[in-house]
């Protein structure tokens, strides 16, 4: 009994009696933590800034629109018919060109009186052999006597053209060093088919040896929009701080042989989706080539199961025309462009949500910012199984929030 008082009176001694306090100057306090449905949040793209070097040709803003059309059986390759039936000029026409073949002197020449920029697809002439140093040259130095601005987009890497990557990166490094000594005027296009893209770091020769990067979409009846953009994310984020990006190839299908089926709202929806998205999604995309000829066709140069043409059916030509008529579709090659500093809107690959006046962001923003850590931001919503944080915490005081709620974009600028 005296054991057990003695304990009780030293006890109360050390809590209250002048012997050291265990309890913390500041209570731990738990962060707030509240829960947004998934589906009451709108989805907003997240921009940056960043100073970058214009390439060859490349526009601050917009994109330029073109088109492949020499096997589009409707116009025959007549440009102005084409563009009545689009109902918008174009800046550039796309020619398919095998090495050492006669030069197309004359399409050159008829692009360059209509105030159209040549763009030209250079495959090899023997794919035994396709790296043939000396044609490259000759082609590279006919190039440079016409002297005019031209996008040469050299042997597009794809399953049907299975090149060797070192032989590959070696022929096109030796490309540009060709083209930078005679052929000034053109802007190289390093360029890939969408299912190729695991080929990506064995066969991309290095930023220093391309002038801009491409790739190539043809979409079938099976083909959903959100495939489309998974691929072209994968591709985008890859190069966007790197190189300005060219569609070099797109083709959406409206009609199948496979099921002898018009596959006309699908197609629609893929095309409307696709250049809409292009101006609020994917800021360096510079320019689009769209390829309008129907592979069931045997005249053309591409066999397969689908038309891709939007000049053979009324409904196509209108939602085509309907899609590039927005300004943001550029109708003229700006020559002057190229090596100038310039601010670039850089999209990241996070989206952020909004819900009642606010913006939330999944996770703490990469490269902007003050360093805060997820400990130091309080406020926090449950989305689904996810945390999120208010924008304009997790981007620090040195970021502004500037919204667009017509595009469904939010951009980060510096305040200081």
């Amino acid at each position: 009994m005296k054991k057990t008082l003695f304990l009780l009176i030293f006890m109360l001694f050390l809590s209250g009696c002048g012997g050291p306090s265990f309890q913390s100057e500041e209570p731990f306090e738990e962060p707030h933590i509240a829960v947004i449905n998934l589906e009451l949040a709108e989805r907003f793209g997240l921009f940056t800034e960043q100073q970058l070097k214009r390439a060859l040709y490349e526009p601050v803003s917009g994109a330029y629109i073109g088109a492949y059309i020499l096997s589009d059986r409707t116009t025959a390759g007549d440009i102005e018919a084409f563009e009545d039936i689009a109902g918008r000029e174009h800046s550039f026409y796309t020619y398919f060109h095998k090495m050492g073949q006669p030069f197309p002197t004359e399409w050159v020449l008829n692009c360059v009186a209509l105030m159209k920029t040549p763009s030209i697809v250079l495959t090899p002439q023997n794919m035994e052999s396709p790296f043939d140093e000396r044609l490259l040259r000759e082609t590279a130095m006919r190039l440079g006597e016409i002297y005019v601005p031209i996008f040469v987009h050299l042997y597009p890497v794809s399953h049907g053209a299975a090149y060797d990557s070192d032989e590959y990166t070696a022929f096109f490094r030796t490309a540009k060093e060709y083209f930078d000594r005679y052929a000034s005027n053109v802007a190289l296009v390093w360029s890939m088919d969408v299912d190729s893209l695991h080929l990506i770091n064995q066969h991309y020769p290095g930023d220093d040896y391309v002038d801009w990067v491409g790739i190539n979409i043809f979409t079938g009846a099976e083909t959903t929009m959100d495939e489309v953009r998974n691929s072209l994310d994968f591709f985008y984020f890859n190069f966007q701080e790197r190189k300005p990006m060219f569609i070099s190839q797109l083709g959406i299908s409206h009609f199948s042989s496979r099921d002898h089926a018009y596959h006309i709202s699908e197609s629609s929806h893929i095309m409307e989706k696709l250049f809409g998205t292009l101006r609020s999604g994917y800021p360096r995309i510079k320019a689009v080539n769209y390829m309008s000829f129907n592979a069931i066709d045997p005249v053309n140069m591409r066999q397969g199961i689908y038309n891709f043409s939007v000049t053979d059916n009324d409904i196509m030509s209108r939602v085509y025309g309907a899609a590039i008529r927005d300004d943001f579709f550029l109708s003229r090659v700006d020559f002057a462009a190229g090596g100038e500093p310039f601010l670039q809107r850089l999209r990241k690959p996070t989206d952020v949500l909004y819900h009642e006046g606010e913006f939330y962001v999944r996770a703490l923003i990469d490269n902007i910012g003050e360093g805060l850590s997820v400990s130091d931001i309080r406020e926090i919503v449950n989305v689904g199984s996810f945390e999120y944080y208010p924008l304009d915490l997790a981007a620090g005081k040195t970021f502004s929030v500037h919204p667009d709620f017509n595009l469904r974009t939010v951009e980060l600028r510096q305040t200081r």
